[in-house]
């Protein structure tokens, strides 16, 4: 079933700003950027600790990371559990009446399926079962891979 915390993903308004206060304040290490024209937004990735923290910053005021700010303010938007079998965890949350949604496949790197904060104790959980070569890869080289 559940493995790990795999991510913690925060809504920022401004990303330039918040990547030079995760770096300075909290010593986080860049690891990678990109776009998700499809959710409107950009990402920045960062290892602090032993932790992956990903920062997102909206494109247009009608997406749902700036929705997110609107409604809650700057914070966590989500957090990505890293599961062994998506499938068959899909399945058994859905025989527990748990619905899911935004279900996505990157192949060769992982397949992901959401599960709203009503059924997550107030947040929104991101599940996530790394394939292929990111089955064991690091942290780092997993998202290397996602943001290609």
């Amino acid at each position: 079933m559940i493995k790990k915390i795999d991510h913690i993903a925060i809504a920022v308004r401004n990303l330039k700003e918040s990547r030079k206060k995760i770096e300075e304040l909290y010593g986080g290490k860049f690891i990678g950027e990109g776009v998700n024209a499809e959710g409107n937004y950009r990402l920045a990735v960062f290892r602090v600790g032993e932790n992956t923290v990903s920062m997102l910053e909206s494109m247009n005021p009608e997406g749902f990371v700036a929705k997110h700010i609107e409604r809650f303010g700057e914070g966590v938007q989500h957090m990505g559990v890293i599961v062994e079998d998506l499938d068959n965890f899909i399945t058994h949350l859905n025989s527990k009446g748990v619905k899911t949604s935004a279900y996505t496949e990157i192949p060769g790197v992982r397949k992901e399926v959401l599960v709203g904060a009503k059924n997550a104790f107030g947040i929104i959980l991101q599940f996530i079962e790394w394939t292929g070569e990111c089955k064991e890869a690091s942290p780092e080289e997993r998202i290397k891979k996602a943001l290609t």
